[in-house]
């Protein structure tokens, strides 16, 4: 999963971000809290055989780690994970789901409805800044 998420990174943020906010990126997503998130929240795997494809976790009310492998990007994957995790977070009672979305992923939860609700700014090495967005999504009106 470490893997996906990485070459997901690499190949999905380089040119938005500088390379010090992908380093934080990675190492944010580490195999250590890619593991605690997995043990303590809800984590959906999509494979195709063997091979992993897609993933995404809910921890508590947040989405969190919603990564799709970038050769099977914009084939609806991401799409089914959300609906899964909206779907496990509604079975838990869960009425407002939120999220932190990257610059890059902003687009496509602003499409399933997710609302901002704050810009955030990291300051990462060398000066550098990392954006994204707060965002949430009344699950009643679904």
């Amino acid at each position: 999963m470490k893997k996906l998420i990485d070459e997901t990174i690499d190949a999905c943020y380089s040119g938005i971000y500088p390379c010090e906010a992908i380093d934080y990126f990675k190492e944010y997503h580490n195999t250590e809290n890619i593991l605690n998130d997995i043990l303590k929240g809800h984590c959906l795997i999509l494979t195709c055989g063997i091979e992993l494809i897609g993933t995404g976790t809910l921890f508590g009310s947040n989405a969190r780690r919603v990564f799709i492998k970038p050769v099977y990007q914009k084939m609806g994957f991401g799409k089914r994970i959300m609906k899964g995790l909206e779907e496990k977070a509604v079975e838990e009672k869960i009425r407002i789901m939120d999220l932190d979305a990257s610059l890059v992923a902003y687009p496509f939860y602003r499409s399933l409805g997710y609302q901002t609700q704050a810009e955030e700014v990291i300051p990462v090495k060398n000066g550098q800044n990392l954006r994204y967005y707060k965002m949430v999504k009344d699950l009643k009106t679904k």
